[in-house]
């Protein structure tokens, strides 16, 4: 579901609601350094509870004064971030295009 080479967490398949609160607990953002990257690229099945994912690892970013980048978003994860008009509190790196 995840795995974590240095600062940066590569997600692989299903990013849904019942993979969510498994990921919420295997990562701690705080411990990854100041600059962090979230990589969906290799993730496969994704719905809002990947958008929810997001969000909360964002506002945990801001508490410990973290930079966090998402590479990789899939385009029907980057239709959710524009549908809710959440693309400024995401942060979007330059490869997603919302």
């Amino acid at each position: 579901m995840m795995r974590q080479e240095g600062n940066r967490i590569l997600l692989d398949g299903p990013i849904v609601m019942d993979t969510v609160p498994t990921l919420l607990n295997q990562v701690a953002l705080a411990r990854l350094g100041p600059e962090v990257e979230v990589d969906f690229s290799a993730a496969t099945d994704l719905d809002s509870a990947a958008l929810a994912l997001m969000l909360q690892w964002q506002r945990e970013s801001l508490q410990t004064h973290q930079k966090l980048r998402f590479t990789g978003v899939p385009a029907n994860l980057n239709v959710l971030i524009s549908l809710y008009g959440l693309s400024v509190f995401l942060n979007p790196s330059p490869d997603l295009n919302v």
